[in-house]
């Protein structure tokens, strides 16, 4: 199938193909109400769609074609697409403003951490009529059940989950196979990965090591979580939890197998990872994206995130469609995110765009794909994923634990001293 040109990451009025009747969604009574729930018309009509992909995004490469068979059932249907890339503000941010000046976008991708406050807003527009509605031909079985979290609250769909968002231990062959390592396994553990990352980097002294790992796996691991059950306290600061930060700060003080930012000057790990200075890095599946399309000089592969003493957890993430509770085209926009988000549409975007779908058919799909590395590694991951705690002021209690936790990677704190300031700024939070 032939790719098209990416879209610019500005906005873009997509001119409306041939002046064909568009025809209507068949009309269906709405689940607990009378009145009947239309599609849309055959009228003219622009959809304007918020979202936060680059240019050389797989979503945005992969987008122009989504848009053109849209516009097959849709002739007369256009875009006006603007992205928050390469801006100060962030998804939420952006579509915060455009509320509060009268302009909601109709639809939006955002990230995760920004679902649960955008609901809390009301600026998110209820989608269970419309699942239920045409459940036989949207699939909702078809998502990975962790990603419905985010997707679902009280019973209620206010977004359609498009990425999985998990973490990989992308790691360096070449330089493993050097220092006499072999590959990660399932049985590896954070310690065993320390370990090697210690080995590869005084065998060379150009290696950087490995990244710092995202906090909430080797917490989980150990036995640890983020929020209690109720998710109305902050728990970093039990003895779980805090062994797990203090081993990620030691990792950097003592250990030396995560670098000082001093010792990167000031390159990303996308840049570090490419030119074969770190042997080991946890990343997701666009850093994976990023990695296929970077045609590297040694050999990688990736394979599951080490295990703890007490757990096994990898974490689902990734991206989600919503629609605009204050949006005018309700039934326009909910044709444009079945038809984006459906299994039809996702098993093209995941296996064109090289993508972990949210989609199970769409993942399966992408997995069985002929590639030269280790595929079923996305799978597993998928099978021990867990959600993130998503509350209504998810985004200031991640600033508050990323602000703390840098402390103690830094050396100027230790996990006991950051995490009571952490417990006590984020349980204001959630009880505020």
């Amino acid at each position: 199938m032939e790719r098209t040109r990416p879209l610019s990451r500005r906005s873009v009025l997509l001119a409306a193909a041939a002046p064909a009747a568009v025809t209507a969604l068949a009309a269906c009574i709405a689940p607990g109400g009378s009145g009947a729930t239309t599609g849309p018309s055959s009228a003219p009509f622009t959809l304007s769609y918020l979202y936060f992909f680059g240019p050389d995004d797989p979503q945005t490469i992969s987008l122009p074609f989504v848009i053109e068979q849209f516009q097959k059932k849709y002739p007369k249907a256009a875009f006006e697409q603007s992205s928050t890339n390469g801006t100060t503000s962030n998804v939420m941010e952006k579509y915060v403003s455009m509320i509060s000046a009268g302009t909601a976008p109709d639809v939006a991708a955002v990230n995760p951490q920004f679902i649960e406050p955008l609901r809390a807003k009301g600026a998110l527009a209820d989608l269970t009529p419309y699942v239920k509605r045409d459940s036989k031909s949207f699939q909702p079985e078809d998502f990975n059940e962790p990603t419905l979290v985010r997707a679902i609250r009280n019973g209620k769909w206010t977004a359609l989950p498009l990425q999985m968002g998990l973490w990989f231990l992308f790691y360096n062959t070449t330089a493993l196979s050097q220092a006499g390592l072999g590959k990660p396994d399932a049985t590896w553990t954070w310690d065993k990965l320390m370990e090697a990352a210690r080995t590869v980097r005084q065998r060379d002294g150009n290696s950087l090591g490995m990244t710092m790992p995202p906090y909430e796996l080797p917490v989980r691991d150990n036995g640890g979580d983020i929020l209690s059950p109720d998710e109305k306290k902050c728990i970093l600061d039990q003895p779980p939890a805090l062994e797990a930060i203090q081993w990620m700060g030691d990792l950097r003080q003592r250990q030396r197998v995560v670098p000082d930012p001093s010792e990167t000057g000031g390159q990303a790990v996308r840049a570090l990872f490419d030119s074969g200075r770190y042997a080991f890095h946890i990343g997701d599946p666009g850093f994976l994206s990023g990695t296929l399309r970077a045609k590297l000089a040694f050999s990688w592969d990736i394979a599951i995130v080490p295990k703890g003493k007490v757990a096994h957890v990898d974490t689902v993430k990734g991206p989600s469609l919503v629609m605009s509770a204050d949006g005018k085209q309700k039934d326009a926009s909910w044709a444009w995110l079945s038809h984006y988000d459906g299994a039809e549409m996702q098993r093209y975007v995941a296996t064109n765009g090289k993508i972990v779908s949210a989609r199970k058919s769409a993942l399966k799909a992408f997995v069985e794909l002929p590639e030269g590395y280790t595929k079923q590694t996305i799978q597993e991951a998928a099978n021990i994923a867990k959600p993130m705690p998503y509350v209504a002021r998810y985004d200031e209690m991640d600033k508050e634990i990323s602000a703390g936790l840098n402390t103690v990677y830094d050396g100027k704190r230790t996990a006991k001293e950051a995490t009571a300031d952490i417990v006590q700024k984020v349980s204001a939070l959630l009880t505020g």
